[in-house]
Order: structure tokens, then C-alpha cells, then sequence
């Protein structure tokens, strides 16, 4: 400990582990999934329906595991997030507009689940899919709804942090605009 500095509450300590430890554990998570999903295109490219069944069950373990890591990163006082996690989310420890919208390996992996679903969704409804077996559409099913829980569970933490529904990049955007600055434009 530095002299002088104020060392955290229990309470600050808790939201500071929490919020790390599941994030890096949620960014894990995205890793694996950025592994998995080319594979499952692959797969339904070359028609290895046992392969991406196999595949499509890993993604739904990953994605039910990275929503897991997120609970655990927001179970903590709300409090704590407004005043001690946000703040660290803004300069100086961060640059203005923080978001994790800007994390790269979740656009790959967005972008990637985009892409396997519209592939899959039109391999299944084509006439040729009669040749697909049942266990790939309910393996398909099962992902598209660990996703859907994702989504809803991320929808949940914002309202409970941030009931007003204000992003820390949307704000930054607001003040640009407002400021006459034009992004990307000097």
C-alpha cells in the first residue's frame, strides 16, 4: 500500500474483483467462441452435420458460461458501480466514449454469430436440407436461445447500474455533437 492512500471498503473491494475477474473471464469466454465459429462454418459448408452439432453444443456451453461471468461481474451494490466502477470507466483511466461496444474481439464475435445464424437459417429452410439431421436444427435452437438469454441478462445489469439507460460512448458522441466537432474530422 502506497502511504497515504485510502485503501477500499470490503464493499469496494468486492465490486472491483467482481467486475474485473468476471470480465477477463468473459473475454475468455469470447476467445473460445472466436475459436469456435469459423469451425461451425466450416462445417456447414462442407456439410459435417455431426461435427457442427458437436460445435453449436460448445458455442451454447460458452455462451451460458460467458452470461455466468457477467452475473458474477455485476453482483455487487449498485452504489459501488455509480461511484467507484463507472468513474474508472472515464478519463483519466480511460479514454472519453469507454465502451465495450469498442472491445474487438466481441464485434468478431458478434459479426461471426451473424453470420453462422443467417448460414444456418438458410441451410435449414433450403429445399437440400432434408439431408440435414434434426439434431442440428435443435442444437441451432439451443444456441440462438443461450443468446437470446445473454442478451436479456445485459439488458437486466444496464437497467439495474444504469437505470436512465445513459452509455458513457452515446454521451461522449452528445457532448461532440454538441460542441460542433465533427468525429474523425479536425
Amino acid at each position: 500500500m502506497i502511504d497515504g492512500a485510502a485503501r477500499p471498503d470490503p464493499g469496494q473491494e468486492t465490486a472491483i474483483r467482481r467486475w474485473k475477474l468476471g470480465h477477463h473471464v468473459f473475454h475468455l469466454y469470447l476467445l473460445a467462441m472466436n475459436t469456435e465459429l469459423p469451425v461451425a462454418l466450416r462445417h456447414v459448408l462442407h456439410e459435417r452435420w455431426q461435427n457442427l452439432s458437436d460445435v453449436l453444443d460448445r458455442l451454447t456451453i460458452l455462451y451460458d458460461a460467458s452470461t455466468a461471468s457477467m452475473k458474477y461481474a455485476a453482483d455487487f451494490d449498485s452504489d459501488q458501480y455509480t461511484s467507484l466502477i463507472r468513474p474508472s470507466m472515464s478519463p483519466p483511466f480511460m479514454s472519453p466514449g469507454f465502451s465495450g461496444e469498442l472491445n474487438k474481439d466481441h464485434s468478431t464475435m458478434l459479426a461471426l454469430m451473424k453470420e453462422l445464424r443467417h448460414t444456418l437459417k438458410v441451410r435449414l429452410r433450403d429445399s437440400r436440407s432434408a439431408g440435414v439431421p434434426d439434431e442440428v436444427a435443435t442444437a441451432a435452437t439451443a444456441l440462438w436461445s443461450a443468446q437470446a438469454r445473454n442478451r436479456r441478462h445485459h439488458m437486466l445489469v444496464c437497467e439495474r447500474f444504469v437505470p436512465d439507460g445513459g452509455s458513457l460512448l452515446r454521451e461522449y458522441f452528445s457532448r461532440v455533437e454538441s460542441d460542433g466537432h465533427v468525429v474523425g474530422k479536425e
